[in-house]
């Protein structure tokens, strides 16, 4: 199963980065692949969404639930169900010089051992890809706006 570890420093406090990646509500009007996201439940600390992105031309939907841990700010997300066998990981916001370091841990399992043997390299890239122009896409949403 594909782990995936990404980073990027923000030039703002971790409070702004964290409010920005709990409204994930908004995600579709700055994240490009995003095309819709829906909450679909509230709770005391999380929410269930529904997503759907495109992905290289390919529709990819499934529901997640996110958790929020608002005092060691970071947000735990599960896929329920979609085209994935498994889809976990957590956002984590942390100090970092002056600055905020954002980090997205994603562990993903395609679910067809026999695809993954043939074309798992290709789709570790578009995953990589993804997850890097999301927090790529919340970096300019925090440093370009006041949040």
């Amino acid at each position: 199963m594909p782990r995936f570890k990404l980073s990027v420093i923000i030039k703002r406090p971790k409070e702004q980065v964290y409010k920005v990646v709990k409204d994930v509500e908004s995600f579709p009007n700055f994240m490009r692949d995003v095309k819709a996201l829906r909450i679909l439940k509230r709770m005391d600390n999380g929410i269930v969404t529904a997503w759907e992105t495109d992905i290289d031309g390919a529709p990819v939907n499934w529901k997640e639930e996110f958790y929020f841990d608002d005092a060691n700010f970071q947000v735990k997300f599960n896929m329920l169900e979609g085209n994935y066998k498994e889809y976990q990981g957590r956002w984590l916001i942390e100090n970092h010089h002056h600055q905020t370091k954002l980090t997205i841990e994603v562990d993903i399992d395609w679910g067809i051992p026999i695809l993954e043997k043939y074309v798992g390299k290709v789709l570790e890239d578009k995953a990589r890809r993804g997850l890097l122009g999301m927090i790529q896409a919340i970096k300019m949403k925090v440093e370009n706006t006041d949040v």
